[in-house]
């Protein structure tokens, strides 16, 4: 029992000790950015400070607070181990702007006042303030979930992605929104309401304002009560009290029964129950087959076609401009990333056939097989004669003194499609679709990056060198699936390196797309 009893002593004493409290006075700022898993809570007084509680001693110095043109930066500079109660009290004069990021939580347990107030939140930062202010903006990406309650005159908000917004108790006079993505949004608006909403994004809208005009397009909807208007393209739904006034509509229909009225206007559904509006639009026929993300596998072949870059270690010497080995590939490593971000149907035929466009960023990492170094000024190695217009040449070189543990080359282009397009069915999730067509793309960058180690210590090079490369590309493209299954494999037409300036390869994909947009 004793040894129980002195356990358990041990136990606390380490405990307090591990869990140190540490304040730091702050120099002036009016602007705030969070950008580690922190939770830092908002406290208005007549000094700048932080109090840090939770967090051991050995990783304070990790914990940065940091100051620098009027921007208090809260950030992990190292690895910090800290209790799961651990928390940073914020004690501010005065404060603009605030940005977070990542899984940042901020909150705060007193009412804020401010005259404006400017925040900024993405990836999965979570949010929870009560404030009252003159002028709120709010812009939020990503996975952020965002709760306020308290009074603003205006509130002008701009989200995007999956983002969640409980306002409901944040009672604004004015509200401009603006909502794409898979938003989920809760307004409270006592005056007018205004703004956009697309995508999937879901509104509701609370408080009875006066005027409700909000524009919806994509699979969004729209939540309201008692007076509501809305446009959806040259139509306009005007609900004010019993009276219900509808102009612009062709092909429509309009049921009313008893205390309930149903209007189709296209694709729009506008149901009215008593006093409460519910807009919703029936999804589309086709789904956007290039908007997304997509990821696979991506190589070079050479001149004729062939995947093997291997070659008579002759060739060097008879004909050197044919050599490719030196690019020869490690597939389980090599892949491409590509953001599609924008895409435009044309329709030549409904839904069934037309021309797709739009644009996208596309991310190329090759991992080199062999332990080789490039360089971007290698003629020698093929010309007996060195001048000016020779002497760029993109040659791997045989790295002797180190072992490469990554040894990866890289570009980064911005694509543009024009593609034909075919859907068979009439709905969008079993519609099996074509396309083929052209990707133009221009190269934004070209870099080399090398791991190594160095008598034990790790080492990481990059060379940003152009190494050569084509400044443009044409690749061919066939895009194939059904529903949100698609699939999708690229061969560049123009090669990787200029003309003469390098071994004459075509790079290749093949993958699918992970999320369509």
């Amino acid at each position: 029992m004793t040894k129980l009893f002195l356990s358990i002593a041990v136990f606390s004493i380490s405990s307090i000790t591990m869990a140190q409290n540490e304040s730091r006075m702050l120099s002036d700022f009016n602007a705030l950015k969070i950008s580690s898993a922190f939770t830092v809570e908002l406290i208005r007084g007549n000094s700048n400070q932080v109090e840090i509680s939770g967090v051991p001693e050995e990783f304070l110095p990790n914990l940065a607070t940091e100051v620098t043109d009027q921007v208090l930066n809260i950030y992990a500079k190292g690895k910090i181990k800290a209790e799961k109660d651990m928390i940073i009290k914020l004690t501010f004069v005065n404060l603009d702007k605030m940005d977070i990021s990542g899984a940042s939580v901020l909150k705060n347990t007193e009412p804020l006042n401010f005259k404006s107030i400017e925040l900024k939140t993405s990836g999965a930062s979570s949010i929870d303030l009560n404030l009252k202010a003159q002028v709120f903006t709010l812009k939020s990406s990503g996975a952020s979930s965002v709760k306020l309650k308290g009074t603003t005159q205006d509130f002008n908000l701009d989200v995007s992605g999956a983002t969640n917004l409980k306002a409901g108790g944040l009672i604004a006079s004015n509200v401009i929104v603006k909502a794409s993505g898979a938003s989920d949004l809760t307004l409270n608006a006592t005056n007018e309401i205004t703004g956009a909403v697309s995508g999937a994004s879901d509104l509701k809208v609370l408080g009875s304002p006066t005027t409700n005009n909000v524009k919806t397009s994509g699979a969004s909807s729209i939540n309201s009560n008692e007076n509501v208007k809305v446009n959806v393209g040259d139509s306009k739904v005007i609900v004010e009290g019993d009276d219900i006034t509808i102009t612009g509509v062709a092909n429509s229909d309009i049921k009313v029964v008893n205390d309930t009225t149903k209007i189709r206007m296209g694709r729009t559904n506008v149901l009215i129950i008593s006093d409460s509006v519910s807009i919703t639009r029936t999804p589309k026929k086709r789904r956007n087959h290039w908007a997304g993300i997509d990821l696979g596998i991506n190589g070079f072949v050479n001149n004729n076609g062939s995947f093997n870059l291997n070659h008579d270690i002759s060739l060097e010497q008879t004909s050197p401009k044919k050599v490719t080995q030196f690019m020869e590939l490690d597939y389980s490593k090599s892949w491409v990333f590509s953001l599609n971000f924008y895409e435009h149907f044309f329709k030549i035929y409904q839904h069934r056939f037309g021309l797709v466009t739009g644009l996208g960023l596309e991310y190329n990492n090759y991992e080199l097989k062999h332990n080789v170094r490039l360089i971007e000024d290698g003629g020698a190695f093929v010309s007996n004669t060195i001048n000016n217009f020779n002497e760029n040449y993109t040659w791997g070189l045989v790295d002797t003194n180190v072992s490469f543990s990554k040894n990866r080359f890289k570009t980064f282009y911005i694509n543009a499609p024009l593609l034909f397009e075919i859907n068979t069915g009439e709905h969008k999730n079993k519609s099996f679709h074509l396309s083929a067509g052209a990707i133009f793309g221009y190269k934004f960058t070209t870099r080399m990056k090398y791991k190594y180690k160095d008598n034990g210590d790790e080492q990481k090079v990059k060379d940003n060198s152009d190494f050569n490369t084509n400044p443009f590309k044409v690749a061919l493209t066939v895009r194939a699936g059904v529903g949100w299954l698609n699939l999708f494999a690229t061969y560049n037409l123009t090669p990787l390196f200029e003309s003469g300036r390098g071994p004459e390869l075509y790079p290749f994909s093949v993958g699918v797309t992970l999320l369509g947009f």
